[in-house]
């Protein structure tokens, strides 16, 4: 079973390009379809509104599992966490694509509806934290490929992607801290990414914890 697992793994459709396409196409049909179902109006802002929250339940599972791959793999060492962690920065890109989608509906609002935006959807306070993420997200993704890595130094690039990395996760989960307990419209999937953005972070935490053991020993 073992070997089943690590063979499938090893296979060149479950990895990088091919990988991300599995991911990303599936994305965008969903996305498409959503937008373009007789439940959504993206004549209205609430319709649009309602692509940027649909958007983002799309990118979410890619941030965490990314957030989370080096800490599994110290955690769990074993063939899916090998495979998550050489595939880290695939999943990441998944992560952009899905929040592409976002950005369109976004600009698509502040075009058409500046001013329901502002009023019903984000306030200055999450233009604050927003702004900084797609600034984070922006360069991340243009070094994930070779010609703008090698602008940088190995340390600046490290420093981008860890810094930019955390924001991106704190901006996120704290959307739906936010979510569970300051509005009354919760739904199940908002306590999921809760308390899986939460798990997350606890992963990074244990896996600090270990290294620092081990450092010790």
């Amino acid at each position: 079973m073992v070997a089943t697992q690590s063979t499938l793994l090893k296979s060149k459709a479950l990895n990088e390009w091919r990988l991300f396409s599995l991911i990303v196409v599936p994305i965008c049909l969903a996305i498409v379809i959503r937008m373009t179902s007789a439940d959504v109006d993206m004549s209205t802002p609430a319709g649009i509104s309602s692509m940027i929250q649909f958007s983002v339940r799309c990118s979410v599972p890619w941030l965490y599992l990314a957030f989370a791959a080096s800490s599994l793999a110290m955690l769990f060492p074993g063939s899916f966490s090998r495979w998550l962690l050489h595939n880290r920065s695939y999943i990441g890109l998944c992560f952009a694509a899905a929040m592409a989608w976002q950005l369109l509906f976004i600009l698509w609002m502040v075009i058409g509806y500046w001013g329901y935006y502002v009023g019903e959807v984000y306030g200055l306070y999450d233009l604050a934290e927003q702004v900084p993420g797609y600034l984070f997200l922006f360069a991340m993704t243009l070094t994930s490929f070779r010609y703008w890595r090698s602008k940088l130094s190995a340390r600046q690039w490290r420093v981008l992607h860890k810094s930019g990395i955390y924001f991106i996760w704190f901006v996120v989960w704290t959307t739906y801290w936010f979510e569970l307990y300051y509005y009354d419209d919760r739904q199940i999937i908002d306590y999921v990414f809760y308390w899986a953005g939460l798990a997350a972070w606890g992963f990074r935490v244990v896996a600090w914890s270990k290294k620092r053991v081990l450092a010790a020993a």
